[in-house]
């Protein structure tokens, strides 16, 4: 939410003063197995809204000259999947995949 309202103000588009607070106490009062229509598409392998929510914070991010790592974080984790799950991605399976000895984490 700080990232959002540091876009925001750098796009000069006026939020309350509040507004990250007030979100947040709001977030307090859901039921904590909630979840949103995007997090249960991610989690079910569907396409989501993740590039119209944290990847456009991203770009109006950057369009502004405002960092945000938080949604640049998230989004990017999950592009794979989102990719995936549109189809123009294909992931191999790990029997397919060979690794060097000197590669492999333990």
């Amino acid at each position: 939410m700080q990232e959002v309202s540091a876009v925001a103000r750098a796009s000069r588009i006026k939020l309350s003063d509040a507004v990250v607070a007030d979100t947040m106490k709001f977030i307090d009062t859901l039921a904590a197995n909630a979840t949103t229509s995007l997090q249960r598409d991610i989690a079910e392998g569907k396409p989501s809204e993740i590039d119209f929510w944290n990847g456009a914070m991203v770009r109006l991010g950057q369009s502004v000259g405002v960092t945000t790592p938080v949604n640049q974080f998230i989004y990017h984790g999950t592009l794979p999947q989102e990719l995936r799950a549109r189809g123009t991605l294909v992931l191999q399976s790990p029997a397919h995949c060979s690794f060097e000895r000197s590669t492999r984490i333990e």
